[in-house]
């Protein structure tokens, strides 16, 4: 991984699916309510995930404060998962189980409002974040996966759109807000960049190797090239050139199409972009024809293959993704985003054959 994101040719093309801990349970013979019930585990079913389909690198997530685990506690309560206060007994809110996890409030939050509400948003230190045990479990199991020869990569996104819609508690106010008040717009995604900063610093304190940028919302799919290269582009470059002056590499993921930012991508300072979903109309060979000499490139694989294609399918749209992408190094195959939480094992592992069959750069076996 090291030799492909600074733009060496490698062995062989790395293989990294993006894998979230609601499919790293399943693959670990787990529910994912239990990692939602005991956060510490998902990290630990991230490793196990990443060993079982041989995969070259392995994602960690931030996790909540020790005092969590004494303050806090989840039990399934008719037919949902319940977070209480240990104090109280009182129900905080429930998780969303199956969409992606979040918890719910019982009670509607306050939302930010004006500016002068953003200038109340706290920004932890890197420091406090360690302190305060979020990443505990990730420096135990950074220094497993190091053991184990695996690349580690620290999630730390939300720069832009996705911490405006946290804020705001819709996604129609976010984006509205980027054209309505730009100034109040930019103002949250300075809080979003300074905040992401000190995460990624307290990540890099860990030992990861690398961080893992970007917005779900930061596509063409949902809003302009203009829009994105006004609010989005310099607080990606900001985060980025911060993370590389640390001494660790950053990559971005981006959802949905974003063939229309391909020209001007390189210019952000990433040294990975991550995502060229199909199913959007996007692709690894058109992406490498346009970027694949200033940027690596990471994924391609459909996630509906992978959930619902078998075996070879997978195979085969895995080994046209290696064939297009290969070509000077500069590729890791990957799923085009998130694998869904049911996909099969059998799929993971087809994938994972496709580079072992065709991704070798020695003359032996070019693939």
């Amino acid at each position: 991984m090291r030799t492909v994101l600074r733009g060496d040719l490698p062995d062989r093309v790395p293989f990294v699916p993006t894998i979230y801990i609601d499919h790293a349970c399943l693959a670990s013979g787990r529910r994912f309510e239990d990692a939602l019930i005991d956060p510490a585990l998902g990290q630990q079913c991230m490793l196990e995930a990443a060993r079982r389909y041989k995969s070259d690198a392995v994602r960690f997530c931030m996790g909540p404060d020790a005092s969590w685990y004494d303050e806090k506690t989840v039990v399934e309560r008719e037919g949902r998962l319940v977070e209480l206060s240990r104090r109280s007994g009182k129900a905080d809110g429930y998780y969303d189980v199956e969409g992606g996890g979040k918890l719910i409030p019982c009670q509607k939050t306050d939302v930010v409002r004006t500016i002068h509400d953003v200038r109340g948003i706290e920004v932890r230190s890197a420091g406090e974040y360690l302190q305060r045990g979020c990443l505990k479990d990730v420096l135990t199991h950074t220094r497993a996966a190091h053991d184990d020869g695996l690349f580690v990569v620290g999630m730390c996104s939300s720069q832009t759109i996705n911490f405006m819609v946290e804020q705001m508690g819709s996604v129609e106010a976010a984006l509205l807000l980027l054209l309505d008040d730009p100034e109040f717009a930019s103002a949250l995604i300075d809080k979003a960049v300074a905040i992401s900063i000190e995460k990624g610093k307290a990540f890099i304190q860990t030992g990861v190797d690398c961080l893992y940028i970007g917005d779900s919302y930061a596509s063409c799919s949902v809003i302009s090239p203009e829009t994105y290269y006004r609010f989005c582009a310099p607080a990606y470059a900001q985060v980025a050139q911060e993370f590389r002056r640390e001494g660790v590499s950053c990559y971005m993921h981006c959802c949905g199409n974003y063939n229309p930012l391909l020209e001007r991508l390189p210019s952000i300072g990433i040294d990975a972009m991550d995502g060229m979903d199909p199913e959007s109309g996007m692709s690894v060979a058109q992406t490498k024809k346009q970027i694949g000499s200033e940027l690596t490139l990471m994924g391609g694989i459909s996630c509906m293959t992978l959930l619902n294609g078998g075996p070879e399918a997978v195979y085969d749209e895995a080994k046209q993704c290696i064939v297009a992408g290969k070509p000077g190094g500069r590729y890791v195959l990957g799923s085009a985003c998130a694998v869904p939480r049911y996909t099969p094992a059998e799929n993971m592992l087809a994938a994972r054959k496709a580079v072992t069959d065709c991704g070798s750069y020695h003359e032996n076996n070019p693939g």
